[in-house]
């Protein structure tokens, strides 16, 4: 029951012929595909899933390196405009840039040659 019958020589050398696979029996075509994808379909089956999780995973992967490369040049603009926009803004609210402005429309404004005098009370 434990052990197994005992295997003849000739068995053997049966057995060997049936399970070696050379390279010119796959030439020629006289090795039986069938019976060695049967005994190995698990595996095969296995290997098909891995590349299939792996060329999906090399797309999502693809897609976020193109996703993050369009934020990256996309923030880049951003702070240039965001830089050039904090100059201007700086360059107009000068107090120079300002009384210039005010010359211009005639506005009849003067500087005040006093400084501004807080409120007290509310808060």
């Amino acid at each position: 029951m434990f052990f197994k019958k005992p295997v003849e020589f000739e068995d053997v050398k049966e057995l060997k012929k049936k399970t070696k696979l050379k390279l010119t029996d796959v030439i020629t075509g006289n090795a039986n595909l069938r019976r060695m994808l049967s005994d190995h379909m698990g595996f095969v089956l296995l290997l098909a899933a891995l590349g299939f999780l792996y060329i999906l995973n090399h797309y999502a992967v693809e897609s976020k390196v193109k996703r993050k490369v369009e934020l990256q040049e996309k923030v880049s603009s951003l702070k240039d405009e965001a830089t050039a926009a904090r100059a201007q803004l700086i360059r107009i609210t000068s107090q120079s840039s300002v009384m210039r402005e005010v010359e211009r429309r005639g506005l009849n404004l003067k500087e005040s040659q006093t400084p501004p005098v807080r409120i007290a009370g509310g808060s």
